[in-house]
């Protein structure tokens, strides 16, 4: 794109300026970024792009990027503002830094610039006052009702304790509407809203009136990605059979549908072998031509290629492809991520490499791939995730190539990580490694003396040492708890699957009774004030704390929720992160080869 001149953008005085500030849809925007100014943090020797996000006026988002040209004194460059654009970003970057200040949030107006678009508030709920901006919204568009259905989202959120007597009224206004309007609109927001209070059962009803009516839209995938939502947290379950045949549908006849791209639906139907190949290229296959795959999603279509046992070249392709936009920052600042999405994604990247590897028989290339993902994970809260899913495979590796012994170490260490089953593969192999016992049983012996003193599968850490408070109002520093193992589990009441896996963490404190070498421990951000009011219809057997300073800091985490294992001599056992079905077997695991 050409960029033309604007003698009145260049004379503004901050790094980063957009033009028109009153936009209107199909209007030529220009972005420029002046390196000189003081508040610069973009000096111009790297490429220096604008990330453009627009939120449409369905609810959708469409992203694309902009590299800025030399122009005058600033660093310009064009773009046209997409069809029904409610709102869009302008954010400044380069690949390897962000110049968070320079950016700026700007509404659509219509076409004589005086009020804005149908929708240009609904990004800004997220704001301080999200009450006030949706007044503004449904008072210029008082027939909006997906503005309701985001609304009530956010409020969910943000006001735990009083959003549901706000919602309870609304839906009772959405419902006296429905009737005479029976647009995508007003039943998502009629879906969302029964979502919220709990009522699921007339949620799903509406949302099946989306799959329906409206299967392809915006409003549909958001309606669905909240129910979703919501009916893991009240249920701990994965979403029913029939919303799945649904999904299927949806899935095989709508491949550009919203709702066929969202990562829940394809992680629903990934397995299900009457799927044709075709329909998840037809679905996939465009976003990885245009770049728009989530950073969490790069793994999505190499793994249906593995499934089938087809395409293996292609699979490792995209791989090798997705790592490398990992390594070269492309990956890292499009999508705004930090070290602890490297040490997540990356590692389960090399895991499929690896897998994909044994297929061919290059078990080299295997041994390889599955080191550089162990030392990736070193020391990372996701060791507890994959280091015990790459060992068994190295293993093999290892016994494929001839080398025995090396197998036989990485057997000991899922041993010691709590995987009584490696003892299984070990005893196979015995008779022929290099070891200095005569039976497997005297071998037997000295892996479990080995395994009471302090050990992980990869290297120890101490645990950063904190002080808390419990609920009534006690000062738990964990320095005090030595000698003891502390089960530490980071959550937040916000986040629905720390809530879905309480059910599985509570039996797991129930089972190891009142042991005085054993304290689990749940850490939350939240209030006081909030944690009372959650715990008064759920229940957690966690001694729960908060009030920990800088708790992601401290324990190098930005997602939730998050397992920690901390020795009796307060070093870190095991990390794991995210929600995982096994969790309660995984945690057991590590307790009992540490106790």
């Amino acid at each position: 794109m050409a960029y033309m001149g604007c003698h009145a953008l260049l004379a503004l005085a901050q790094p980063g300026t957009i033009m028109p500030q009153k936009p209107a849809q199909g209007d030529m925007i220009t972005v420029a970024y002046k390196t000189t100014d003081a508040q610069a943090e973009l000096n111009g020797k790297e490429q220096i792009y604008a990330r453009i996000t627009n939120y449409l006026q369905d609810g959708g988002i469409k992203k694309f990027h902009v590299a800025l040209i030399t122009a005058r004194d600033a660093i310009a460059n064009q773009f046209k503002l997409p069809p029904h654009t409610a709102s869009f970003k302008v954010e400044f970057y380069t690949l390897n830094k962000d110049d968070d200040e320079a950016g700026e949030n700007l509404l659509v107006y219509n076409a004589d610039h005086q009020a804005p678009v149908r929708g240009a508030y609904m990004q800004d709920f997220f704001a301080d006052k999200p009450d006030s901006v949706f007044q503004k919204e449904i008072n210029n568009y008082p027939d909006n009702y997906l503005a309701y259905a985001k609304y009530i989202n956010v409020i969910s959120m943000v006001k735990p304790g009083t959003a549901k007597e706000e919602i309870v009224a609304m839906l009772n206004k959405l419902e006296m509407v429905h009737g005479a309007d029976n647009s995508a609109g007003l039943l998502s927001a009629l879906c969302i809203g029964y979502a919220k209070t709990g009522d699921l059962n007339k949620g799903k009803a509406y949302l099946f009136n989306l799959f329906e009516k409206y299967p392809a839209t915006a409003e549909t995938a958001f309606a669905f990605s909240i129910y979703n939502y919501e009916y893991y947290k009240a249920s701990s379950k994965e979403v029913e059979e029939d919303v799945r045949r649904n999904l299927k549908v949806i899935f095989i006849d709508h491949p550009d549908a919203a709702i066929s791209k969202d990562e829940n639906v394809f992680h629903y139907l990934q397995n299900d072998k009457t799927i044709p190949l075709i329909a998840f290229e037809r679905v996939l296959k465009p976003l990885y031509i245009t770049g728009e795959v989530s950073y969490h999603a790069l793994n999505n279509l190499p793994e249906v290629y593995m499934a089938n046992h087809t395409q293996l070249d292609s699979a490792e392709a995209l791989l090798n492809k997705g790592i490398m936009q990992f390594q070269d920052g492309s990956i890292n600042h499009q999508y705004r991520l930090n070290s602890g999405h490297y040490q997540m994604y990356v590692p389960f990247m090399l895991l499929d490499l690896v897998k994909i590897n044994l297929l061919k028989k290059e078990y080299r290339l295997a041994i390889n791939n599955a080191s550089a993902a162990i030392n990736i994970l070193s020391g990372s809260n996701t060791e507890g995730n994959f280091v015990p899913l790459l060992l068994p495979l190295r293993a093999d590796a290892y016994k494929q190539s001839g080398n025995l012994n090396l197998a036989m170490e990485d057997y000991k260490k899922l041993y010691r990580a709590g995987d009584a089953g490696a003892l299984d593969s070990m005893r196979l192999i015995f008779k022929q490694c290099n070891l200095p016992q005569k039976t497997f049983e005297q071998f037997e012996a000295s892996l479990k003396a080995n395994s009471k003193t302090p050990s992980s599968t990869t290297s120890l850490q101490a645990a950063p040492d904190f002080t808390a408070t419990d609920l009534q109002g006690k000062t738990i520093r964990l320095a005090n708890l030595k000698g003891k193992i502390v089960v530490v589990n980071i959550w937040g009441i916000g986040c629905g699957p720390c809530i879905a896996e309480m059910p599985r963490l509570n039996q797991l404190v129930k089972q190891y009774g009142s042991r005085k070498d054993l304290v689990f421990l749940a850490i939350s951000a939240d209030k006081t004030a909030d944690l009372h009011r959650f715990f008064k219809t759920k229940h957690f057997d966690y001694m729960v704390v908060n009030g920990v300073s800088n708790l992601s800091e401290k324990f190098n985490t930005n997602a939730l929720p998050v397992h920690i294992v901390i020795g009796k001599q307060g070093e870190i056992i095991s990390r794991s992160i995210g929600a995982r079905a096994d969790i309660k077997e995984y945690l057991q695991q590590v307790i009992n080869s540490n106790l």
